[in-house]
């Protein structure tokens, strides 16, 4: 176990830094929708992924895509952990009850992910808050400069308390629950089907399995976003809940609005998740040939 907790450490600072500046795009495409149609006027509007990183350049420069880079310093390292961990755990869990057979089965596997969400988000919902509010205030019309991550946690919970760190906790969960059981479902799948076939490279098992359950969670995590960032605007975000957020998104801008970044939260999930799970399965077997 204390090699999964190394592993998954590494592996989660390692993907969540290469990726930071798709995740910084994605946040910003899902937020932008409630300037519009609230009309709130001055908030930065993107048309794509590639337009957000060319506007954000010319206005702000490189470090903007970097926003809130300390907390997911900071914070990357134990959520990974504690997610491999509750993912090992629960995988060793179902052995002892069922054996290999349990242990490897589609909803043993979805189930592992599920309990991984559940155990990582100790240290992924503030990382998220602080986050995501960092990412967006140069974006918004009545801008909210926090000066940091660190000031960004201190106001935070100074002003909101430890609540405020934790906020749209349950929807985080009906985000990345879902999409954590679903993803490593659909890897162990893709995987086993790339061995018994001689598929390669093995990369695609971990971005295919991304993409498609990036694509299914992307109205819950937009959801979230907003919710998670409203505090920071309650100007632009008049929303009292993950159910009153979403009717609110579906009657102002369409129902469409829910999959707004849906292309850069598959750009972002892809590569992020394919990076970690290959660096963990790497470090894993490295360390376990060390020690």
């Amino acid at each position: 176990m204390a090699l999964c907790v190394l592993a998954g450490a590494v592996s989660g600072v390692v993907a969540d830094l290469v990726t930071h500046p798709i995740s910084t795009i994605k946040t910003r495409l899902q937020v932008q929708g409630a300037a519009r149609h609230l009309g709130a006027s001055g908030m930065s509007v993107y048309s794509n992924p590639i337009g957000a990183l060319a506007q954000i350049l010319r206005a702000e420069g490189v470090g903007a895509l970097y926003k809130g880079v300390g907390a997911v310093v900071v914070a990357a390292a134990p959520a990974q952990a504690l997610f491999f961990v509750g993912y090992e755990g629960s995988r060793d869990a179902l052995e002892w009850m069922g054996g290999q057979k349990a242990r490897n089965s589609a909803w043993g596997t979805f189930g592992a992910g599920f309990v991984a969400q559940l155990v990582g988000s100790i240290a992924w919902v503030p990382m998220d808050v602080i986050k995501e509010r960092l990412q967006v205030e140069g974006q918004m019309a009545v801008k909210e400069h926090y000066g940091g991550s660190v000031a960004a946690f201190r106001r935070i919970l100074r002003s909101e308390g430890v609540s405020g760190l934790y906020r749209a906790y349950w929807i985080h969960q009906a985000t990345w629950a879902p999409f954590n059981g679903l993803y490593f479902m659909l890897y162990e799948s893709f995987k086993k089907f790339a061995k018994d076939h001689d598929l390669y490279p093995k990369t695609w098992e971990g971005i295919s399995a991304g993409v498609v359950a990036g694509a299914v969670t992307n109205p819950m995590d937009l959801v979230k976003t907003r919710l998670q960032v409203a505090r920071s605007n309650p100007g632009v975000f008049d929303y009292e809940g993950p159910v009153d957020c979403a009717v609110k998104i579906a009657r102002r801008e369409g129902v469409f609005a829910l999959f707004d970044g849906v292309g850069a939260r598959v750009l972002l999930i892809a590569p992020r998740l394919t990076i970690a799970v290959a660096t963990y399965e790497v470090l894993t077997g490295l360390l376990a040939a060390w020690l």
